[in-house]
C-alpha cells in the first residue's frame, strides 16, 4: 500500500507573514521525523501553500498527520489529504522530481473534500482520506472506518488549547513534565492535568493500537 500525503496551510493568503508560516511548518515537519521516521518520502514543499508526504501504510500516515497537528504552533494550521493508491515518476528531462497517479488525485480529492467539511458544519475537520477506485474493494471498504476516526480525532485536537496541544505533544516524544513546565512557566500539576484528560488518552491509546489495527 502507498499512502501520498498533501498538506495544505489553511488561510495561509491571510498570514501575517507567510514566510514564518513556512518556517515554522518546516521545523514541526522535521520534529516529527525525528520522533517517527516512517515517511518512505519526506516531508517536503511544493508551489504555493503545499507540502507532500509518502508513507507505506496507513497506520504511519494516519500517526504522522496526527502529530504534525500537535506540533504546529499557535496560529498555523494544516489541512491533509490521504491518498491510498499508486503513485510513480514522470519523465521529465528538466528534474527527477516529477510524482503522478491514482495515489495523488485521490490525495488532491481528499483534501478538497476535508475543505469542503471545515468551511461546512464540522470546523475542526482537518484531514479526510479517499481510497482511488484502482484499489482492492476491501482497501475501499476501510476508508469509511477511517474517516469516521479522522473526524473525532481532529475534533478533539481542535477542541485542545495551543499550550494542551503542546504539552501532549511534548510529552509524546518522551519530554519530562517538569521541562515542559518549567518551559510553559506552569505547574508540572497543569501539565498532568492537561495530558491525562480522558479524550487525550484516548487519542493517544488510539496511536498506540494503529499499528495493530492495520499492520
Amino acid at each position: 500500500m502507498t499512502i501520498a500525503v498533501i498538506a495544505d496551510i489553511v488561510a495561509s493568503r491571510s498570514a501575517p507573514d507567510r514566510d514564518a508560516v513556512q518556517r515554522a511548518i518546516e521545523a514541526a515537519t522535521a520534529t516529527v521525523e525525528e520522533v517517527r521516521p516512517r515517511a518512505t518520502q519526506r516531508w517536503w514543499p511544493t508551489v504555493a501553500d503545499e507540502f507532500q508526504a509518502v508513507y507505506e501504510t496507513l497506520e504511519d500516515a494516519l500517526v504522522a498527520t496526527l502529530y504534525l497537528q500537535l506540533a504546529l504552533p499557535e496560529g498555523v494550521a494544516c489541512r491533509f489529504g490521504l491518498g491510498v493508491g499508486e503513485i510513480g515518476p514522470v519523465e521529465s528531462s528538466l528534474t527527477d522530481a516529477i510524482q503522478d497517479g491514482p495515489g495523488w488525485w485521490a490525495a488532491r480529492n481528499a483534501i478538497e473534500h476535508a475543505e469542503e467539511l471545515e468551511q461546512g458544519k464540522l470546523p475542526g475537520t482537518r484531514s479526510w482520506l479517499v481510497v482511488h477506485d484502482t484499489e482492492p474493494p476491501e482497501r475501499r471498504a476501510q476508508a469509511a472506518v477511517v474517516n469516521a476516526y479522522l473526524l473525532l480525532r481532529d475534533q478533539v485536537v481542535a477542541d485542545m488549547s495551543p499550550r494542551a496541544r503542546r504539552a501532549v505533544y511534548d510529552t509524546w516524544r518522551g519530554r519530562q513534565q517538569k521541562e515542559i513546565a518549567a518551559d510553559e512557566g506552569i505547574t508540572q500539576a497543569a501539565v498532568s492535568q492537561a495530558i491525562n484528560k480522558p479524550l487525550v488518552r484516548a487519542l493517544r491509546v488510539g496511536a498506540k493500537d494503529l499499528e495493530r489495527a492495520f499492520r
